[in-house]
């Protein structure tokens, strides 16, 4: 019997920031929604701020992961202004969404 060794490859393989801003947003868009699930059948949130906070958080570690990811390749190569400028970007991202977020909530 053969096996398909394409399948055994190393996780992270070719994969740029983007992929990992998309993946981590989805994986923790799932933590964040099974959480937020629990409240509403709880009825200690609204459906609708679940919803709000399951995106929110899903697009903040997104960023995080990314530009993380990001300033990880650059430092390897030894462009470390890049890897600062990411890092600074993804704080700033993260910020960002907070502000977005509180400025609607306040409205």
């Amino acid at each position: 019997m053969k096996v398909d060794t394409r399948l055994s490859a190393p996780l992270g393989i070719n994969q740029t920031p983007l992929d990992y801003i998309v993946s981590t947003a989805l994986a923790s868009g799932v933590v964040s929604g099974a959480l937020n699930y629990e409240k509403v059948k709880k009825n200690k949130m609204s459906k609708s701020d679940a919803i709000k906070d399951t995106i929110k958080i899903s697009s903040q570690a997104g960023i995080a992961s990314g530009t993380t990811i990001a300033a990880i390749q650059y430092a390897v190569n030894k462009h470390y202004l890049s890897a600062f400028l990411s890092i600074g970007a993804g704080v700033g991202g993260v910020m960002a969404i907070e502000k977005i977020c509180k400025t609607k909530e306040e409205n």
